[in-house]
């Protein structure tokens, strides 16, 4: 009897996701930026050996969107869950694009036309370019998030911009899935976390726990 063939894909090593969050009005803005490589469940259309066909390509990268992002980021008001998202744009970019250093810059750039269908694009080095709109019921309320993107890739660090109203810019950094990140902590809130993190880190490294030894070592007889 002849076993089933199993086919497997390589899992990327390390993929970095790009955010921007922002609420305004009675909607709150998700703007998100991932490899392409690191989604391989979606099948992109191509015209050659790893080309994308960027005529035919729109459905799929909606697809790959809705398939990892909608469900996988939660999103909180006052401790709300809202959504689900509204896809608004999407569009496929290349590696040197660099429009996601800015919120004004990445909107603009995801809201723009799209590559022309004859360019070449080599889908395993292109970036996916996502726009969620959230319903709110005001944008001064207090924003959670819970991105659950950790299965894209060995390690997945995730850089996330949070800008309330008032024109500042508060950054974070997640590594893998940490679960719910309060985007406008409280002071408590933040020592919690702090704290949180400081033992995590010390658990993780082995010359942390050999340092703390070291420091119990002279109050034994």
């Amino acid at each position: 009897i002849a076993p089933p063939v199993a086919q497997a894909h390589e899992i990327p090593a390390d993929v970095k996701v790009q955010m921007f969050v922002k609420p305004a009005g009675e909607r709150l803005q998700l703007l998100l930026r991932v490899p392409m490589q690191a989604m391989q469940e979606v099948d992109f259309p191509r015209r050659g050996p790893g080309v994308l066909d960027l005529a035919r390509a729109e459905p799929a990268l909606r697809a790959a969107a809705m398939l990892w992002f909608a469900e996988n980021i939660e999103v909180y008001e006052d401790d709300r869950r809202i959504g689900p998202p509204k896809l608004m744009q999407v569009r496929a970019s290349y590696p040197s694009d660099r429009s996601f250093t800015a919120f004004e810059d990445a909107l603009a750039h995801v809201s723009g036309p799209p590559l022309a269908p004859n360019r070449e694009f080599i889908w395993s080095q292109g970036l996916l370019d996502v726009l969620f709109e959230y319903p709110i019921r005001a944008e001064h309320a207090e924003f959670s998030i819970n991105p659950v993107v950790a299965r894209l890739g060995q390690r997945v660090l995730t850089s996330l911009r949070f800008l309330p109203p008032g024109g500042e810019v508060r950054a974070y950094e997640i590594h893998g899935d940490q679960g719910v990140l309060r985007l406008d902590p409280r002071w408590h809130q933040a020592a919690a976390r702090f704290v949180i993190e400081g033992f995590k880190h010390i658990l993780d490294g082995i010359d942390h726990l050999l340092f703390i030894a070291c420091l119990v070592i002279p109050f034994r007889r």
